[in-house]
Parts: structure tokens; sequence; C-alpha cells
């Protein structure tokens, strides 16, 4: 797409300490309450007395988690059109519309919303959308909390975290103003197979070093991929968006590495095990601020297995000639893959 989108800048924390909110008696109490009345008709059942620990003890408000990372990539005078809130676990308060709050305090008051129930793939979906949407900077927070106040079929994650990446259209000049100039700093992870986890619990939100940016050159999703199908469609899609090249450097999300383990090699990086919803993202950073001083294109690829999504985006040094993976002019009008039905997700056409 012509007027696609520029990774302009990102931000990511790990969360160690409690949430405010949950500081409140007030609100401990209707949390204790409202998430009892959701659970209890599926059988499920929060103990008595989860919410006289301390808070510390308890999870995580996504509003916060949000929050505290929003002024760390968008400045006042930049408002942004756009907000995308991507998760897979709720929150300690699920009742609260954290993304019309968010909306309230980022510049610019965006048009907001939330994706969930889509596992690792509400990301990519949010990316998605915010190519479609025509805006001139979009934000895409993407946020899981490590508890849950009753037992679920799935592990939750290992850790609090969330990612923020502001995207601004190719067409916008003034989105950026010149890399790094701002003074982004990066603590790359582990430049390995295994992929690294670098941490940043002290110090508040980390910014992430991306020289200038990065394009979003093609972003394709599938569903209904089956675990057995898996590894053949993620080296066929990775095959084709590289188009042979050596210089681009691959990024899995760690069920998609677990699902496609004979992919490795020096330029391919993996997320953090159960990290499913910041995973890929925290390891992409890693990867584009690795790779700052000598820019090269990325494809970075998730698999969700329990809906059976498998998401793809490519993206390349801002001010290449030749992006990987980008389509040409007869090319834009035609479907890159079979989708479920209009009633399903991903949503089928929209690219």
């Amino acid at each position: 797409m012509d007027d696609g989108l520029r990774l302009l800048r990102a931000a990511r924390h790990t969360v160690t300490g409690p949430a405010a909110l949950l500081g409140d008696p007030r609100l401990r109490a209707r949390a204790a309450e409202y998430l009892t009345d959701l659970t209890r008709p599926y059988g499920l059942r929060v103990p008595d007395g989860l919410f006289d620990a301390p808070p510390g003890a308890l999870g995580q408000s996504y509003g916060e988690m949000a929050a505290e990372l929003i002024p760390a990539v968008v400045p006042p005078d930049e408002p942004v059109d756009l907000l995308v809130l991507a998760f897979a676990v709720h929150d300690m308060l699920p009742g609260r519309a954290t993304a019309a709050y968010l909306s309230h305090v980022c510049p610019g008051t965006p048009m907001s919303f939330a994706l969930c129930d889509q596992g690792s793939a509400a990301a990519f979906t949010g990316l998605r959308i915010a190519r479609e949407y025509g805006c001139r900077r979009a934000l895409l927070v993407t946020v899981e909390q490590a508890v849950l106040p009753y037992d679920a079929a799935v592990p939750v994650p290992a850790r609090h975290r969330a990612v923020a990446m502001l995207y601004g259209a190719l067409a916008d000049h003034s989105a950026h103003r010149g890399g790094d100039a701002t003074g982004d700093t990066a603590r790359p992870g582990d430049n390995g197979a295994t992929g690294g986890d670098s941490d940043c619990q002290a110090g508040g939100p980390e910014r992430t070093g991306l020289g200038d940016g990065a394009r979003v050159t093609a972003l394709r999703q599938r569903a209904d991929v089956g675990t057995g199908d898996v590894a053949a469609l993620a080296a066929a899609e990775v095959r084709e968006l590289t188009a042979g090249r050596t210089d681009v450097a691959v990024v899995l999300g760690a069920d998609l590495a677990a699902a496609w383990p004979g992919h490795s090699g020096d330029a391919v990086t993996t997320g953090p095990a159960r990290q499913p919803s910041t995973g890929l993202w925290w390891a992409l950073l890693d990867r584009l601020a690795e790779d700052a001083a000598r820019p090269r294109p990325v494809v970075a690829a998730d698999y969700e297995p329990g809906l059976g999504y498998l998401s793809v985006v490519a993206l390349e040094p801002a001010g290449r000639s030749e992006p990987v993976g980008e389509r040409g002019a007869h090319e834009r009008a035609q479907p890159l893959v079979g989708l479920r039905g209009a009633d399903g997700d991903p949503d089928p056409g929209a690219w």
C-alpha cells in the first residue's frame, strides 16, 4: 500500500509493583464481586478472601500499564488519530472501559478500542486495522498480566508486560523527526536463535532505539491453521517475503518456534516463553535495536495454537528502495490468503 505505516517509536515495560487502583478497598470489593459474577456461570470460583491480600499480590490494571507508556512514545505536539489496545488475558478490573480511558490520556484524544479473544493474533489485527484506517498516527499497545483469580485452562503469562508502538503514515513526513535525535536508547536482548528476554524492571518504561524507523511492507493473517500445517505455511510465508535474500532477520513468537522447530540460525530471534501477547513484539524491538546501526529487513511471525491463527508482518528500514514483501501495483487488489467467513476473525478483505 502506497500510504502504509512506518514504526516511529516504541517503548516497553515490565511491571513489578502493585496496581494503584487495587489499593482502593472499594474498587477491590467491586472487582471481587464483578469477577465472581462473571465466572460463576462457567463453574469457576474466585477464592474467598482473595482481595484481602496485599495489592502487590494481585494482578494489574491495563489502564495504568498503558498510560505509563504513552508519554514515552507520543509527544504532546504529535497527536494520535487511532489507539488500539490488544490483549488476551483480562486485567483485574475487567469492567473498566480501558480503551476509552486511554484515549483521554493520549495526545489527540484518538478514536480508540480494544481487541481481545484472538490470542497472539490480536496485535497483528490491530496493526492491520491501523493500516486500513488511513490515519496519520496510530498507537498500538499490547498488554498482558500474570494473575488470574481463578483456575484458567491455559497458563497465564509469566510477567506483567506492556509494549507500545507508534506508527505514522508514510506520507506524513512530519510524524518523525530524524530518527533518535530525542535520545532513544536500546537494551537489546540475546541475538541467538533461542531469543533474548531483556528486562527493564527498574527505572520505568524503556524506549527502544529504532534509528529512522521501519516501514510495514506486508501484513498477513491465516485462519484455521492446524498445528500439523503451521510449519509448512510459516516456511512458505517467510520464503515468499524474503524472496531468497540473505540479509533478512526473522523473529518468531515462542508458540510458532515450538511448532516450527526446524527454523533456526543466527538471524532468527525467538520471543520469550509464556508471554503470548507481548513476547513477539518484545523480541522484535530487540532485533530492531540490535540492527539500528546497520538496519536490515525483518519478518516477524507468530502462531496462536488455540485459535489456529498464523500472523506475519514484514518491515523494511525506512528509506530503502526495495522493501521486502512489498507488492506491485497490479497485485494490490488481489487477496493474499484465504480467511474465515464474514462472521469470523480475522476480518476477510481487510488488509
